[in-house]
């Protein structure tokens, strides 16, 4: 579990256009994970390009775990090819460090004064012995934008991508 971070402006040169990708990990970095993380992305960000041009591109890393990647469109889009090139990058993370920043299916809540995280299973057995309840706070992991994840880091569980399966299980137990 990890405290709550300090408020603190996300991305303060990216416009709110932005586009955004989250990738949470299925841990918590240590701080060598994390420095040597943003040495790499700080050296990616800066010489990305699609098709020979420079994109505007920025990073953050958030709770020690959850990286947001976002890309000024307006200036220059990304082409898939440059896409893949962040994938690629984080997939190596995963190789140097056992960092998984592809378990699309986690869930990132906060209970009480901390974020926890949750399998499917896991998050079905806390919502039913109380200890998240539908209004609990989730991480928004599909913002369309970067002011969508400025405005809304985090969504009522009911408001996720979960909530309809969480819904179906529980009425069926």
């Amino acid at each position: 579990m990890m405290s709550m971070e300090p408020q603190r402006e996300l991305l303060p040169s990216m416009p709110d256009a932005s586009r955004v990708w989250i990738f949470a990990a299925q841990r918590w970095l240590t701080v060598e994970e994390s420095a040597s993380l943003h040495s790499e992305m700080t050296a990616f960000v800066s010489g990305w390009q699609a098709h020979g041009k420079d994109l505007l591109a920025g990073f953050d890393l958030l709770f020690d775990c959850v990286l947001v990647v976002a890309v000024d469109e307006t200036k220059e889009p990304p082409s898939g090819c440059s896409i893949d090139k962040v994938f690629h990058l984080l997939k190596m993370q995963n190789e140097k460090w056992q960092l998984d920043f592809f378990q699309r299916t986690l869930i990132w809540a906060w209970v009480g004064k901390e974020l926890c995280r949750y399998d499917y299973p896991s998050l079905l057995q806390a919502l039913k012995v109380g200890e998240v309840v539908m209004n609990t706070p989730v991480l928004n992991t599909l913002p369309t934008t970067l002011g969508n994840f400025r405005n809304k880091k985090f969504i009522s569980l009911s408001d996720s991508w979960v909530a309809k399966k969480l819904h179906r299980d529980l009425q069926n137990t």
